[in-house]
């Protein structure tokens, strides 16, 4: 290549290694990034360029080399035990080692080389066709580790899988005991004890609702309603009387009054979901029955509730009579998290890492929420094992979830 005058030797030798580098990867536009293949791109790495061209130059040696020093980076000839193959899947190597997702969290050859329990020096050698005998198996080591997640992929149909295959859906997900569940419990039974009211506040995505209804499943005697943005206190009144076999009469305080008599010193407890979304008077008759039936009421929502509850004047009635009324909850805690994802998988996925630090991450990437973890990321890690035929070696660990976030969810990677 003839340079223009210009160029510094470094730069030339820059240039010459940059070239070495896009040839090995295959056409510049699938590099991914604009600096190769603007016109004082292309300008600089033909020898061309006539002026001053610095920064680019380095913004091209940065996003194929990172820090690299010049004097490190290997020629780009391969070894004679490269195959087609295998040379075509080194530069997809390349290409996803240069990826966002990868720098991000500083997968190098270093990283690599611990996670194949392989010196650093072979790695290098293998991913830039250096090695002496034949390169295909660690090739395919190599990429199984960093292949970016295909959601959707369907088993090949000679593959047999050795797991069971699970799968998550709304409506089928089977219940697991937490500490959002174990304090509705106290929240209910505190309620019906001491016939009156309690509240329970938390975000959504805890797992309040399922909770309830497990809750339900072994209290007979507890009357669960579900609230809406058009519950009023008629159709609080509907509610219970089908839930009591109540004949409906013409007049809403005549179904009040079967009511409280039908509930009177019974022991029953009355539970409000989605309290939050009620109109205003959905909530007084449940205080007119708690206090002239004495039986107890728990209202559940979301952090609104509080703020109803503790600010509107017309609440005040309610809120004076609340027994049992525990701090809103933000998150689940990181163990329910990691119970939660055991329970579910059933074993069938293979964590990279299965320390404390892995579990306190994992809450924090599904931001501490249960509906997160279940409803929107261990249904596409089951998809993603049950369809790769490669599953058994492709471990679950930071990359492969924040890959599954960024497609799924359009979510950064933490």
């Amino acid at each position: 290549m003839n340079f223009n005058t210009h160029y510094t030797i470094n730069q030339q030798q820059m240039v010459i290694k940059i070239n070495e580098q896009l040839k090995s990867l295959g056409a510049v536009s699938r590099v991914g990034d604009d600096c190769f293949s603007d016109d004082v791109g292309r300008d600089i790495l033909t020898g061309k360029a006539c002026y001053a061209f610095d920064d680019q130059l380095n913004k091209m040696w940065k996003f194929l080399f990172g820090d690299e020093v010049l004097c490190n980076i290997p020629e780009a000839a391969w070894s004679a035990t490269y195959n087609a193959e295998d040379t075509a899947l080194m530069a997809k190597i390349k290409l996803r080692m240069y990826s966002t997702d990868l720098k991000h969290h500083n997968i190098t050859s270093t990283t690599i080389a611990a996670s194949l329990n392989k010196s650093t020096s072979a790695i290098s050698q293998i991913i830039n066709g250096k090695y002496k005998a034949s390169p295909t198996k660690h090739l395919h080591e190599i990429w199984a580790l960093i292949e970016p997640i295909q959601l959707g992929r369907q088993p090949a149909a000679d593959v047999v899988l050795s797991k069971k295959n699970i799968v998550i859906r709304y409506g089928d997900i089977p219940f697991i005991k937490t500490s959002i569940s174990n304090l509705m419990s106290i929240a209910c039974n505190q309620a019906k004890d001491r016939r009156r009211f309690s509240v329970f506040a938390g975000q959504a995505g805890l797992g309040k609702t399922i909770s309830l209804n497990e809750y339900c499943k072994a209290n007979s005697e507890a009357i669960l309603l579900r609230g809406s943005e058009q519950t009023t206190s008629k159709q609080i009144i509907d509610q219970l009387c089908r839930a009591l076999a109540l004949p409906k009469s013409s007049s809403t305080p005549k179904d009040m009054e079967k009511i409280i008599y039908a509930l009177q010193d019974s022991e029953r407890l009355i539970i409000l979901d989605e309290a939050d979304k009620c109109k205003p008077n959905a909530l007084d008759p449940l205080r007119t029955i708690s206090d002239n039936a004495r039986v107890g009421v728990t209202l559940v929502g979301n952090n609104q509730l509080v703020d109803k509850l503790k600010t509107q004047e017309r609440f005040e009635l309610i809120a004076s009579r609340v027994c049992f009324w525990p701090k809103p909850m933000g998150q689940v805690s990181v163990e329910d998290i990691k119970t939660l994802f055991v329970e579910l998988t059933q074993g069938t996925l293979n964590l990279q890492d299965e320390t404390d630090k892995w579990w306190i991450w994992l809450h924090k990437r599904v931001e501490g929420n249960a509906r997160e973890l279940v409803e929107n990321l261990l249904p596409h890690l089951l998809k993603f094992a049950s369809g790769n035929a490669d599953a058994p070696s492709k471990k679950v660990d930071r990359l492969l979830v924040n890959s599954i976030f960024s497609t799924v969810l359009n979510k950064p990677a933490i």
